[in-house]
């Protein structure tokens, strides 16, 4: 939170601040993509602790998809053929999934629909992106807070019970920070669905992480599923710098006559 706030001061941007929390309805959004990320990432990061990364990347290969679903749905964005195989594979992928674990991959799902969600609505809402993650932490701050209490009195608290525990928090606070900010600025200034298409590259380096770092065991049924996602996504990258370059030839103006 200080640092959206030290943020939002530099930028000038309190005015900004006072007329979104005016709205009745922009605080009542801004309170469920509040609930939204800490559900998304706090699952997240208890899928790694209990040696589940693969199976969390997997949620966020997904998520770039369910985004194209989204844009169609909610945004007037239309599906491509190629948009559809890729569609069309990525179930094929969770079908192999469900039955390589023999139990339906519902934290890879829940990861994808909910950052999916959360990500639609913050493109939708009418808040600036600084001053909506400002409004975010101000809305999580005293749960969050009692939640560290409730911690201290149980002897789990983390934080504060040594100097490199409590440095590498408050760092990972200010990547969170960093990452939900330009996030919610870019997602405003592109296409839902090419936004999706850049979301890949960070499920890729988590899976890259979980084999070579964390050590997990990638069988053969989970290695054609990520093949067929990683197949997936580039059909779909192909067909959407194909639609981007076509939208931009058709949006430059035509040369006057001589």
């Amino acid at each position: 939170m200080p640092i959206a706030f030290a943020i939002v001061w530099y930028l000038g941007q309190f005015d900004d601040v006072r007329k979104a929390l005016a709205s009745p309805r922009n605080v009542a959004i801004l309170t469920l993509t509040s609930g939204l990320i800490v559900f998304n990432w706090g699952f997240y990061v208890w899928s790694i602790m209990v040696g589940r990364t693969l199976e969390s990347s997997l949620g966020y290969f997904i998520n770039p998809l369910l985004n194209v679903v989204m844009g169609y749905l909610f945004l007037g964005e239309r599906f491509t053929r190629p948009q559809l195989v890729a569609l069309a594979l990525a179930a094929v992928a969770v079908l192999i999934q469900t039955i390589a674990l023999g139990a339906f991959p519902w934290l890879g799902l829940m990861l994808a629909a909910t950052f999916c969600l959360y990500g639609f609505l913050r493109k939708t809402i009418p808040v600036g992106p600084t001053q909506g993650f400002l409004i975010e932490t101000g809305i999580l701050a005293l749960p969050m807070l009692a939640t560290q209490y409730w911690l201290f009195t149980q002897g789990m608290a983390r934080f504060g019970s040594s100097t490199t525990d409590s440095l590498m928090l408050i760092g990972c606070g200010v990547m969170t920070a960093t990452a939900l900010i330009l996030f919610a600025a870019s997602i405003r200034r592109i296409r839902y669905s090419t936004a999706g298409l850049l979301q890949y590259i960070s499920p890729s380096l988590v899976f890259l992480t979980a084999v070579f770092v964390f050590g997990e065991h990638l069988d053969v049924w989970k290695l054609a599923s990520f093949i067929i996602i990683w197949v997936a996504l580039a059909i779909f990258s192909i067909s959407a710098l194909r639609d981007e370059r076509s939208r931009r030839r058709s949006e430059e103006p035509e040369p006057e006559p001589v």
